[in-house]
């Protein structure tokens, strides 16, 4: 309980520290090893929560331990992101969001019958992975939308004028999407092997609504690279695919697992 009440703790701070450098007229970030550090703290014991997951029959994987695992990941994947690439903004989203999971199982922990084998765990991992980097694209899509619509109102303040270019931006947005869509068809693909009966696992909705998801995701991916497609349709596209993965998934699970038990 500790850990959790630290990594929430320790998420919130660097949030207000990225919020803070990104609205005042500072050149450079007074607290970047302060926030770095905190963010590398909170990673870790986030991390060190997951040990309560494993039992001998395999991994309590419900809502809440899967939520926390890909905000977890999601978090991994900023961090090490914005080592090399100008992706610190997205904190401002990104680390409230990943600590919204951790208070979740604080206050509703999942039951111990939500086991899921272990021979299927590398696939859900895969799974998450996928969401985990679309959900990057989609924040980095917000930050985007933002950034044009004061560009083109040639409004310019403080936070606008620190984010990348929009080139830089965009970019940014479909590369996340690009991986994110890779393993995305992997888990697709793999999950078929585990599934032996659609209806008696309450798959059916879920793989319907994730190939949905798939289809705009793949759209978006081939219409950047065939056509060039960019601006506020790829934004759109980009969250209402996301909006229909989270429902496919999370959705999903939250019915079976809190409305219906």
């Amino acid at each position: 309980m500790f850990l959790s009440y630290f990594a929430i703790s320790a998420y919130l701070l660097a949030a207000l520290l990225l919020l803070r450098f990104f609205t005042k007229n500072e050149l450079k970030h007074p607290h970047q090893q302060t926030t770095s550090l905190l963010i590398s703290f909170a990673i870790i014991a986030h991390a060190l929560t997951f040990t309560d997951f494993w039992i001998s029959s395999g991994v309590v994987f419900g809502l809440a331990n899967s939520a926390s695992f890909a905000a977890w990941l999601i978090a991994v994947l900023l961090f090490l992101s914005s080592i090399s690439k100008p992706v610190h903004a997205l904190g401002i989203l990104i680390y409230p969001l990943v600590a919204f999971p951790l208070i979740f199982g604080t206050l509703f922990p999942d039951a111990t019958d939500k086991v899921i084998p272990l021979n299927i765990a590398s696939h859900v991992f895969l799974s998450i992975t996928a969401y985990a980097l679309l959900a990057i694209a989609v924040c980095q899509s917000v930050l985007l939308r933002i950034q044009e619509r004061h560009l083109h109102a040639r409004s310019i303040n403080t936070f606008i004028n620190k984010l990348p270019p929009l080139q830089t931006m965009e970019r940014l947005l479909f590369q996340s999407l690009r991986i994110g869509f890779y393993l995305l068809t992997l888990s697709l693909a793999t999950g078929f092997i585990f599934i032996d009966d659609f209806f008696a696992q309450h798959l059916m909705h879920k793989t319907a609504l994730s190939i949905v998801a798939w289809v705009i995701f793949a759209a978006l991916v081939i219409g950047r690279r065939a056509f060039g497609w960019r601006g506020k349709q790829a934004i759109i596209a980009t969250q209402i695919g996301f909006g229909i993965l989270v429902i496919a998934y999370y959705g999903s699970k939250f019915v079976i697992e809190r409305l219906l038990t």
